[in-house]
C-alpha cells in the first residue's frame, strides 16, 4: 500500500473501470480470499475509492478510503443493519478524522445506502455463494394476437347516425299507422235514435239538427287530427332527409389496421436463473 501515492491514485481515477481495477489492485495485498470473491473484493474497494474521488476528497483521504473499503469488505457476511452503521462509524472516526463535514456526510451516506440496499447480497458473496453455477432457461412468451380498431365494430358518429335514424324510421311508422287507422276508421257516428217513440215531423226535424251538429263536431276534429299527423310526418321525414344529407357530406372513414386472422406474434425471451450472486 506504500506505493499508492497520491500522483498514483490520481492516475487511477482517469482511467476506464477495468484498467482502473487492475492498477488499483496491485498496490494491495489480497490475502481474504483465494477464489472469484477476490475480484468482487478489488471491484468494491475501486468504487468506493472513486467515489471519494468523484466528491472532490483531497488525494491523500481517496487512498484513505480505498483502504478503509478493503477493510470492511471481508466483515460483511453475518453483520445485520445495526452492527454494519456501527462498523462504519467506527472505522471513519479511526481512518478519516479530518474530513470536512460536508465530505464525511456524503461518504457516511454513500455507505450506508449502499450496504444497507445490497446487505444480502454482500453477505452473500463474502460467504461463498458467488461460486454456484448459472442455469440458462428459454421460455417462449406467446403473445395475445393484436386487436384490429373497428374491423368488427362500429364508428362513435357511425353509430350515433344509426341510433337517430333508428329513432326517426321508429317515429315515422307510429305516425303513419296512427293516419292510417283514423282514415279507416268511422270519422263520425250518430246517437241512438229510440224505434219505439213515434215521431212527429218536429220531432224528426229535431233528431235530425242535433245529429248534423254531432257530425260536424266529430269531423272538425278527424280533420285538425289528421292534420296534425301529417305535419308530423313531414317533419320526420324532412328530418331523414337531414341526416340523410349530413351523411353524404360526412362519409364513415374506412377501417384500417390488422386483418381479424392476423396470427398472435410469438416473442422469445431468455430468462437466466442464478443459483449464485454477483453484484
Amino acid at each position: 500500500m506504500d506505493s499508492l501515492s497520491e500522483w498514483e491514485i490520481a492516475q487511477v481515477s482517469r482511467l476506464q473501470r477495468d484498467a482502473g481495477v487492475q492498477r488499483l489492485s496491485c498496490h494491495f495485498s489480497w490475502p481474504e480470499f483465494c477464489d472469484e470473491r477476490r475480484c468482487f473484493h478489488q471491484e468494491f474497494v475501486y468504487d468506493v475509492s472513486m467515489f471519494a474521488s468523484a466528491q472532490g476528497f483531497p488525494w491523500s483521504d481517496v487512498i484513505r478510503t480505498a483502504v478503509i473499503a478493503k477493510s470492511i469488505f471481508p466483515q460483511l457476511d453475518g453483520l445485520d443493519t445495526p452492527d454494519l452503521l456501527s462498523l462504519l462509524r467506527d472505522t471513519l472516526s479511526e481512518c478519516l478524522p479530518d474530513l470536512t463535514p460536508v465530505h464525511r456526510h456524503k461518504f457516511t451516506q454513500f455507505l450506508s445506502d449502499t450496504f444497507t440496499t445490497r446487505r444480502r447480497l454482500f453477505q452473500a458473496t463474502v460467504g461463498g455463494a458467488a461460486n454456484l453455477s448459472i442455469t440458462e432457461l428459454h421460455l417462449e412468451v406467446q403473445l395475445p394476437p393484436t386487436p384490429c380498431p373497428l374491423a368488427q365494430g362500429t364508428e362513435l358518429h357511425q353509430w350515433e347516425h344509426q341510433q337517430q335514424q333508428t329513432q326517426l324510421t321508429s317515429a315515422l311508422q307510429q305516425k303513419e299507422e296512427e293516419l292510417r287507422s283514423l282514415r279507416d276508421g268511422l270519422r263520425v257516428t250518430l246517437g241512438d235514435i229510440p224505434e219505439d217513440v213515434q215521431l212527429d215531423k218536429e220531432g224528426v226535424l229535431d233528431v235530425v239538427r242535433a245529429a248534423v251538429s254531432a257530425t260536424e263536431g266529430q269531423m272538425l276534429s278527424s280533420l285538425n287530427q289528421e292534420v296534425s299527423l301529417l305535419s308530423d310526418i313531414l317533419q320526420l321525414k324532412l328530418q331523414q332527409a337531414s341526416l340523410a344529407t349530413r351523411r353524404l357530406h360526412n362519409p364513415v372513414p374506412s377501417n384500417t389496421g390488422l386483418r381479424p386472422d392476423t396470427p398472435a406474434k410469438t416473442k422469445t425471451q431468455t430468462v437466466k436463473t442464478k443459483t449464485g450472486l454477483k453484484q
